[in-house]
């Protein structure tokens, strides 16, 4: 039996919501941690804290059929590590990747997703929160920020580096950057 993961503003630490989804397992090196997606249950929650969905408990934040909609978060997961994997080194965008998120893009539009006159998209089902963060990884993916997507030094998780030099190392200070600190401190010391 899973426990649902406890989602706070720590695992929201990316800058962009689709690197923050990319972001759900507990490090991506040396090797996959664990699943933080691991129920259904722990996929509405993310969502709801990413307000992709409404408050929780509204009729709109259930899937249809859960197990399905918690393979295809997964699938969109995995398309977004291998597009960012290559903006992250400067390579070419993986088009079975891109053409993954653009076919859970076009499934939802229309039913799950109400597209406003200035762009703006509102999920109207729980599905159509997995559509509003597909378009997010699209979005990401075909129009960068000028600031790069780099990855942390530790555990791999992406980021937006907004920093002054363009230098940052770690998803976060707090958690990977202090381990980072403190072992080079330890090993520094007999």
């Amino acid at each position: 039996m899973s426990t649902a993961t406890a989602w706070s503003d720590d695992h929201f630490i990316a800058g962009d919501v689709a690197l923050d989804f990319a972001n759900t397992v507990y490090r991506r090196t040396p090797e996959i941690g664990a699943d933080l997606l691991d129920s259904a249950g722990s996929l509405t929650a993310w969502l709801h804290h990413a307000k992709l969905l409404p408050a929780p408990n509204d009729a709109r934040d259930r899937f249809d059929a859960p197990q399905t909609a918690l393979r295809e978060a997964h699938r969109i997961r995995e398309h977004f590590w291998e597009i960012f994997q290559a903006q992250k080194d400067g390579r070419e965008l993986p088009a079975d990747a891109l053409a993954g998120l653009l076919d859970t893009a076009r499934r939802g539009i229309g039913s799950d997703v109400a597209v406003g006159p200035d762009g703006s998209t509102t999920p109207l089902t729980a599905q159509g929160a997995l559509t509003v963060l597909s378009l997010h990884g699209i979005r990401l993916a075909l129009s960068p920020s000028s600031q790069p997507v780099r990855a942390c030094d530790r555990c791999g998780w992406f980021f937006i580096d907004a920093s002054r030099g363009r230098r940052r190392r770690w998803c976060s200070m707090k958690t990977c950057g202090n381990q980072a600190k403190a072992a080079r401190y330890r090993s520094a010391r007999p």
